[in-house]
Order: C-alpha cells, then sequence, then structure tokens
C-alpha cells in the first residue's frame, strides 16, 4: 500500500501527498514529462517500420508482406505478454523496473542496427515488444503517484500524450530519416531516445516501491471486476475501430476522396496535430467527468466515422471529419486508463495490463482486419463504415456498464432534517 500524508487545503479538500514528499514539484514532473517521452519512444518505435516497409523488405530481401509482420507480430507480442510480465513484477521497485525495461528497450532496438538478416530483425522487434507491454502497463500509474492528487489526471495526459506526439513526430520524422539514411539509421535514432529516457528515470525518480503483489493471481482477481471488464471491451471494440481504418486510410483518401499522395502526409499530420490538441483537451476535462469524457469521444468519433463512410468523396469534409477524428480519438487513451485505474486502484498495474493488452492486440486485429476489407469488393470505403459500427458498439458497453453501475450502487437517498 503506498503510504500518503494529508493536509487540509484552501478549498476544503483532501491534498494526498506524492510518494516522493522529498522531491521538489519540478523534478517531480520533469520525471512525468521522461515518462511522457517513454512513451513517445516505445509507440514510435512498435509502428517505425510502417512507412520503412519497403526498404526493409527490399535490404533483408523478403517480400513487404513479410516485412509487415514487423508490426503485427510486435503488437500481438505486446498484447499476449503484457498482462503476465507485469504482474510478475509486481514486487520490483517501479525505478529499477523502468531502467530494465529500457535497457531492454535500447538492447532491441541496437540489435536492429546491426540486423542483416529478417531473424535477426525479428528478434530485435520481439525483445523491444517484450518491455513495451510491461511500460505502458506502469507508466500513468507511476506518474500519477509522484504528483499530487489533484495533478493526477494533468500527469496521466502528459505520459499518454507520448502517443499522439509519436503520430505527429515520431513516425513521420522516423521514416524521413530511414528513407535518406536508411532503415538502420531510424532504428539508431529511437535507440538514442531510448538511452536519454533512461538517464532522466535514472536521475529523476525516486524509489517506488512496488504495490502489487507479484503473482498472476492478481489477473483473475481484477477481472473479476464487471466494470473493468467493461472498460477492456469498450478498450478493444474502439480500438480495434480506429485501427481498421486508420491503417488504410492512405488508400481511403487517394481512391475514394481524391487526394494525390503527395498530400496524404499533410493530413496524417493534422491527424497528429488534431491528436496531439485533443490529448490535453481531454486532460483538461476528463478529471470532472471521465464518463463524460468517454461518451462524448465516443459519439463524435462515431459520427465522424460514419459521415466519413457516407461523405468521404467530398475533400472539404473528408478533411473536415478527419480532424474531428483525431480531436475524438486523442482523448481516449486518456479517459480509459483514468477510468481503469479509478476502478483497481489496489491492483493498478494489473489492471493496466489488461488494457495495454486489449489496446495492442487491437492493433493487431484492427489492421488484419483492415487490410481483408480493403483487399475485398468492398474496398477502401467500407473501413470507415465498419469502424463506426465497432466504436458504436464500444459506446453501447460503455452505457451499460455505467447504467449497470448506478442499479447496483444506487446514489444514497437524501433525508430531511428539521431546522
Amino acid at each position: 500500500m503506498t503510504q500518503t500524508s494529508t493536509t487540509p487545503a484552501q478549498d476544503g479538500q483532501r491534498t494526498v501527498a506524492p510518494d516522493n514528499p522529498g522531491a521538489s514539484p519540478l523534478r517531480a514532473w520533469l520525471a512525468v514529462i521522461a515518462l511522457g517521452l517513454g512513451t513517445f519512444s516505445f509507440v514510435t518505435t512498435e509502428t517505425l517500420p510502417i512507412g520503412l516497409l519497403p526498404s526493409i523488405g527490399a535490404g533483408l530481401d523478403v517480400s513487404v508482406g513479410t516485412a509487415g509482420f514487423l508490426v503485427t507480430g510486435f503488437a500481438a507480442v505486446a498484447a499476449i505478454t503484457a498482462a503476465p510480465l507485469t504482474t510478475l513484477c509486481g514486487r520490483i521497485d517501479r525505478k529499477w523496473l523502468l531502467a530494465g525495461l529500457l535497457v531492454l528497450y535500447v538492447a532491441g532496438n541496437l540489435l536492429a542496427v546491426i540486423a542483416t538478416s529478417y531473424g535477426v530483425l525479428l528478434g530485435a522487434r520481439v525483445l523491444v515488444a517484450l518491455a513495451h507491454g510491461v511500460f505502458w502497463s506502469i507508466a500513468a500509474a507511476i506518474a500519477v503517484r509522484l504528483v499530487p492528487e489533484r495533478h493526477a489526471v494533468r500527469a496521466t495526459a502528459l505520459v499518454l500524450g507520448g502517443i499522439s506526439l509519436a503520430s505527429v513526430l515520431g513516425v513521420p520524422l522516423g521514416t524521413m530519416i530511414g528513407q535518406r539514411s536508411g532503415w538502420h539509421t531510424a532504428f539508431a535514432a529511437v535507440a538514442a531516445i531510448g538511452f536519454v529516457v533512461l538517464v532522466a528515470v535514472l536521475f529523476l525518480l525516486p524509489s517506488l516501491p512496488a504495490q502489487g503483489t507479484g503473482s498472476l493471481a492478481a489477473l483473475p482477481r481484477v477481472l473479476r471486476n464487471s466494470r473493468l471488464r467493461a472498460a477492456v471491451a469498450v478498450t478493444a471494440l474502439v480500438m480495434i475501430g480506429h485501427f481498421l481504418a486508420f491503417t488504410y486510410i492512405a488508400p481511403y483518401l487517394e481512391q475514394v476522396t481524391g487526394i494525390s499522395e503527395g498530400m496524404v502526409g499533410v493530413l496524417l499530420l493534422v491527424f497528429g496535430a488534431a491528436g496531439f490538441a485533443g490529448n490535453f483537451v481531454a486532460g483538461a476535462v476528463v478529471g470532472r467527468s471521465v464518463h463524460g469524457t468517454l461518451v462524448g469521444a465516443l459519439v463524435l468519433m462515431t459520427g465522424s466515422l460514419a459521415l466519413l463512410w457516407a461523405f468521404g468523396d467530398s475533400r472539404p469534409a473528408a478533411i473536415t471529419l478527419l480532424v474531428l477524428w483525431g480531436l475524438a480519438f486523442a482523448a481516449l487513451p486518456v479517459g480509459l486508463q483514468t477510468w481503469v485505474l479509478q476502478l483497481a486502484k489496489e491492483e493498478s498495474d494489473a489492471a493496466s495490463s489488461l488494457y495495454v493488452a486489449a489496446f495492442n492486440g487491437a492493433i493487431a486485429v484492427g489492421a488484419l482486419a483492415g487490410g481483408l476489407l480493403v483487399d475485398s469488393a468492398a474496398g477502401p470505403r467500407a473501413v470507415t463504415a465498419v469502424a463506426a459500427v465497432l466504436t458504436a458498439c464500444a459506446l453501447l458497453t460503455l452505457l451499460l456498464s455505467a447504467r449497470s453501475a448506478r442499479t447496483h450502487n444506487p446514489a444514497p437517498a437524501r433525508t430531511r432534517t428539521n431546522a
């Protein structure tokens, strides 16, 4: 259990001290930013091969489809191993666990730098994927422990802002580096970022004793929480829908909207920029109502995808809806992660690992399903329709979960008192 102290705040609320009471606020927030940079580096590495598949395939003498397994296989390994590895690491001090994960991350990417065969590169990707699931499972929970409770949502938003930043800068810059200097150089660049995060973790993070049990028994225990199961289901549905459509947004924009190939990259940057803004908007409002934030984001995302299916052949409409989609999607990781942490405070790492498993599994499933749709007679336009259906199902699951919670935990009745 985390030891906390309380002091009366000016507004009459209790203020919970962080787990590093001797550290300055500046050092605590620098540590949170370092965790955000870590999220950025991991997500960038996960998706880095997407823009380099042709050059990787040519360099290693494999097909583009075989090279593509470097992305889907990475996501699958992270999804399968996130929950068990996180729970098995439950007794390790969080500072040193983070350091170990980052060492594995740097080593895996350096192995990719020197890889001259597909097997070696695939093995390097597996090493990083093993660290990826655990890092993402514990990063937000660690950030919350570094700052006062009233800043928990802001810290979560900063850490998860690395996801949006990876979309805006990470993958495009990595692709640019790889195209100009070779794909080995792109992996060297992300290894360098990981080393910077490792140094920051060693110097900025205090010792953070583990809060978990270190036993796989934690997984079935947290899964008995019906609302947590709903959170995992919502995550899986919405992320499958998103990656089903977004993975193939380039052929959609080119074939349905009529956007030139050169403009697709610009629009992806616009999408990422909208997402980066949406991440911090969510951080500002999710503290007031997690449920309301998630409902609003899912309604906006479902509507944007459905309208893209209906009006995607109009350039102004498609560009506007793409921006709205980016805004809506970026709010979801912050809202969902905050929801998960609220539902399982005593086993936050185990609960987060299930969320991460659902998220990464959705990348693999969504990309695979989207590919089948694009290659079918339905074509690229169908991906937005199917994605809209999946996000609508996620919204319905969220609403039913909230209704069930109100039914089983009704608000206490007000009692009248005589003056």
